[in-house]
């Protein structure tokens, strides 16, 4: 472990913040790497054993070695460690000494573990009345599944994603998949990093410390793009089977490899089209629309197939980008390397790794004028921490860094602080589609208020597509657009009239935020670049989430989430065993990146309340998504391998299956086992104890290596059995088990309703419809939807008489110019 002295100063937006992180594996740990690569002074709290982590890999020469796994490495750089054993009562005094002294505690000790450890909510809340706490669990931490096991497998089926992947699959028989690596933890990760950050927003203000508690299954829920929509607006099923309402929307082969080929756009089909030499099955009837294209699916990609298997993947993707198509190469590990665009941009940066030598890994998951980002120093060591504590007292990195400065009320208000974090914030959204919007609408859960600029002239796609309420369309109705603008305003301008433009710097000018996720340069092109709202507002924060980011050769590619997750790697990784790359259900692309701007943000707003600067983040999609990739990262860096594509199994547990239960060709459930214990209590729930102690299964290494022969005694038991039955027996033998979840199941689930987490609010035009939530809860804050979505337009009049002081006269005679709509 780096010592104090090896961790200087560090100059970041987040420098003088404490930080505590206890538990194990991806979702606190990740949580705090992005403070601590911020600046937070981080310390680390691991239980005897090491963290979980410490021995998941990838090793290199795979040989498993504590202080050499990449997901460690990864996700501990720069933070200081101790080891306590928290059921001791000496130890969690130490503890306690540390959080006397820190702003944030990150944990994500399960549930029922946490009153012996000292770190249940009241415990807390009352020894340390001024700390933010951010906890993590599976399924939060009241309701009927709270005390309930759940490991990442679990959490990605209870949230409803793997029911969703893969997409399009042709085969009912194989069971819903998990996206590689760790991603459902990840996105915990990411939430409690906002939300966390914002309560501490507010702490600075009011002096007052929060608990929040994010639930994993709610942060899935919270994400499932169109599909929850579609169950909630027109009482349709997604699930990983059938085709796609739209096509082409395909990983398909060419000569050298795969690309992923998406046309959601008319006007990019007709590209296609022309890309293609307009051959004459294109003008078939059953090809007219996106539509029929996905009806006739299985045609139109026999029909392309042919077609692209003449290319290379390379040469396919810049063609077709240079055409504005929006495709993409379902990456390598290996791809990513030589990635032109990641070249250029210097994205892998070189850390030295004890033993092994210097390695290339992800840099910043966003960039910014403000700049403040570096991985500050190694991760912590097994053997050396102890030294964190020195004379009773915590040994702080950077301990020289001044504290994070009081926030004052604007002089002469009389206003209370209020109880939603970032009340007093007004963020001008520029954003369409997912990953800008899904942005945005965790700054409006926090109290912001948002001002979603709109234009009849050109609607949001999400304005457009299915699902509408009743089959009844009409920019109002979709299920799409009024899932991610909860609790938003919207305010139409036409933004190719000057005059639109000039209301939009006039509204940035009572703004903290502006918000966009429009291709390299279209701000700047409309007139509301980073140089021309700066010289409205100079200390505006401006963020700008496009596919690739702001520069590079492949600043301008047309790029959607799924393309996204493609070009990242996510595909070629994701798959059944001995079968080909796969598309993973939900964009994801587009919520990690959004997640990671607001992270991005809420550094760029304690930056500016330190310094009075505002500045320009550039956050691209593809690096950001990349930066969720760790296990393939280090599998590469270190012994120049792509990992082989494993369907549900892990390389430290088993079983790690989603097993068929009694019912339809959707009924499955996940079952994870973590430890030998569980193990056996897994033997003793199906009533085959003796199958515990099978020489094929007896140790984690025999059940890795006859793990087909073990799914298979497991889908026999499972398969003649109710997947809730099998849950509710497992869960009361302390075994990781739950049902993989479709939309319907979500909307009706009693444990999400006794939580909040389903939303009900009225709307003026589709009535009362299900929406997911907030994925966290707060001790002391109110935490819910203040409003539904809001109608094309509906605020525009309001805001501009409030912000802009206009009267009538002048609003009626931008109307009349075509500059209102």
């Amino acid at each position: 472990m780096a010592s104090a002295s090896d961790h200087p100063a560090s100059q970041g937006p987040l420098a003088g913040l404490r930080v505590v992180e206890c538990g194990e594996g991806v979702s606190a740990a990740f949580a705090t790497k992005l403070m601590a690569d911020l600046g937070a002074a981080v310390i680390k709290v691991e239980p005897p054993g090491g963290d979980i982590a410490r021995r998941r890999g990838p090793f290199p020469g795979h040989q498993p070695d504590f202080e050499k796994s990449g997901l460690f490495i990864y996700l501990n750089g720069g933070k200081l460690g101790i080891t306590l054993d928290l059921t001791d009562a000496l130890q969690r005094a130490t503890l306690a000494r540390i959080l006397a002294d820190a702003d944030i505690l990150i944990h994500n000790v399960p549930v029922p573990d946490r009153r012996a450890r000292g770190l249940d909510r009241e415990r807390l809340r009352e020894e340390f009345p001024a700390l933010v706490i951010g906890a993590v669990s599976p399924f939060g931490d009241f309701g009927p599944y709270c005390q309930w096991k759940g490991y990442e497998l679990n959490v990605v089926n209870a949230g409803g994603w793997a029911y969703l992947s893969p997409g399009s699959s042709k085969h009912p028989e194989l069971p819903p998949l998990k996206i590689f690596g760790s991603q459902g933890d990840f996105q915990a990760a990411m939430h409690v990093a906002f939300a966390a950050l914002a309560a501490m927003w507010r702490r600075l203000e009011t002096g007052r410390g929060e608990h929040l508690e994010v639930s994993g299954q709610e942060c899935i829920a919270a994400m499932l793009e169109l599909s929850f929509a579609h169950y909630s607006y027109a009482g349709q099923v997604a699930s990983r089977l059938g085709h796609r309402t739209v096509a082409p929307w395909a990983i398909m082969e060419c000569a050298d490899g795969y690309i992923m080929i998406l046309c959601i756009e008319e006007e990019q089909w007709r590209r296609m089209v022309a890309l293609m030499g307009n051959p004459e099955w294109t003008q078939e009837e059953i090809f007219a629309t996106g539509r029929d294209r996905g009806v006739n699916a299985d045609a139109l990609y026999a029909l392309m197939g042919d077609w692209v298997k003449q290319w290379k993947v390379r040469d396919l993707f810049l063609e077709a980008q240079r055409n504005r198509i929006p495709v993409a190469p379902v990456s390598t590990i290996k791809d990513l390397y030589f990635n032109d665009q990641l070249l250029d941009r210097k994205y892998f940066i070189p850390i030295e790794v004890p033993g092994v030598g210097e390695v290339s890994i992800p840099g910043p998951p966003f960039k910014s004028t403000a700049d403040g980002w570096r991985i500050r120093g190694s991760a912590p060591r097994v053997d050396e921490t102890r030294a964190i504590c020195r004379d009773g007292a915590p040994n702080w990195p950077g301990s020289a860094e001044p504290r994070l400065p009081q926030r004052v009320v604007a002089k002469g208000s009389v206003r209370e602080p209020s109880p939603l974090p970032l009340s007093g914030i007004r963020v001008l959204d520029l954003t369409w589609v997912w990953a800008g919007p899904y942005c945005t609408l965790q700054f409006a859960h926090m109290g912001a208020e948002v001002l979603r600029i709109e234009s009849r002239k050109r609607l949001c796609p999400t304005r457009r597509v299915p699902p509408f309420a009743d089959n009844i369309a009409g920019p109002n109705r979709c299920g799409y657009f009024n899932q991610y603008s909860q609790g938003k305003k919207s305010v139409t301008l036409n933004l190719t009239n000057p005059e639109g433009v000039r209301l939009a710097l006039e509204l940035a000018k009572h703004c903290d935020i502006v918000a966009d996720n429009f291709s390299a340069g279209a701000m700047a092109r409309m007139g509301l670049g980073y140089e021309a709202l700066r010289a409205a507002k100079p200390d505006i924060i401006a963020i700008s989430m496009s596919g690739c980011g702001q520069t590079g050769p492949w600043k301008n590619f047309l790029s959607y989430g799924p393309t996204a997750a493609a070009f990242a790697g996510f595909f070629a990784l994701t798959g059944y065993e001995g079968m080909g790359p796969s598309e993973v259900g939900v964009s994801f692309a587009d919520p990690t990146a959004g997640l990671l701007g607001t992270v991005a943000v809420m550094a760029a707003l304690f930056h500016r309340a330190r310094t009075g600067e505002g500045q320009f983040i550039d956050l691209s999609q593809l690096e950001a998504t990349i930066a969720t990739l760790p296990e393939g990262i280090f599998e590469y860096v270190f012994n120049g391998l792509q990992p082989p594509r494993s369907g549900n199994h892990d390389p430290i547990m088993s079983p790690h299956e989603c097993y068929k239960a009694a019912g339809d060709e959707n009924a499955w459930v996940s079952i994870a086992v973590g430890s030998e214990t569980e193990w056996r209590a897994l033997c003793e729930a199906m009533g085959m104890p003796a199958l515990a102690d099978d020489s094929r299964f007896k140790t984690l290494a025999d059940r890795k290596r006859n793990e087909a022969a073990l799914d298979r005694i497991i889908t026999e038991w499972t398969s003649a059995r109710d997947r809730w039955e099998i849950t509710r027996l497992l869960q009361s033998r302390g075994v990781a088990a739950f049902p993989a979840m479709s939309s319907a199941d979500i909307a009706a689930d009693p444990h999400l309703e006794e939580r909040g987490f389903l939303v009900k609010l009225p709307h003026p035009e589709v009535g009362r419809r299900i929406h997911p939530g907030i994925p966290w809860t707060m001790t002391d804050t109110r935490c819910e939807v203040r409003s539904p979505a809001p109608l094309l337009g509906a605020d525009t009049e309001s805001v501009l008489r409030e912000l802009l002081n206009m009267n009538e006269a002048e609003i009626e005679r931008l109307k009349n110019a075509d500059v209102l709509t």
